[in-house]
């Protein structure tokens, strides 16, 4: 499993990120990660983002699998409950990226 998370918007306009390839993760923290994108729900998710945000972040992950990729976007306000520890282990992991 590969995990390609970005983080941007805010009200600096940073740009933040990881990759993350779970199968080369000590054995521990492979399993603690495979839990958190299983019990987020995001493989099963949409993308939702909301027009009216301003000035929030806007959170793009990416998860690889045997199965094939699945993407999502949210923002902070439209993170579904489920995800936010999974995100908050992302941006744990997270550093400055640069613009795409």
């Amino acid at each position: 499993m590969k995990i390609t998370f970005r983080q941007s918007g805010g009200y600096g306009g940073l740009i933040r990120g990881c990759e993350i390839d779970v199968d080369t993760l000590p054995a521990d923290e492979a399993a603690e990660v495979r839990s958190l994108v299983k019990s987020s729900g995001i493989l099963g998710a949409r993308s939702a983002r909301s027009k009216a945000a301003r000035d929030v972040f806007n959170y793009s992950i990416t998860v690889e699998t045997s199965s094939g990729a699945h993407q999502v976007e949210f923002d902070d306000t439209t993170v579904p409950a489920g995800a936010v520890p999974l995100l908050d282990y992302l941006r744990s992991k997270s550093g400055p990226r640069p613009p795409d």
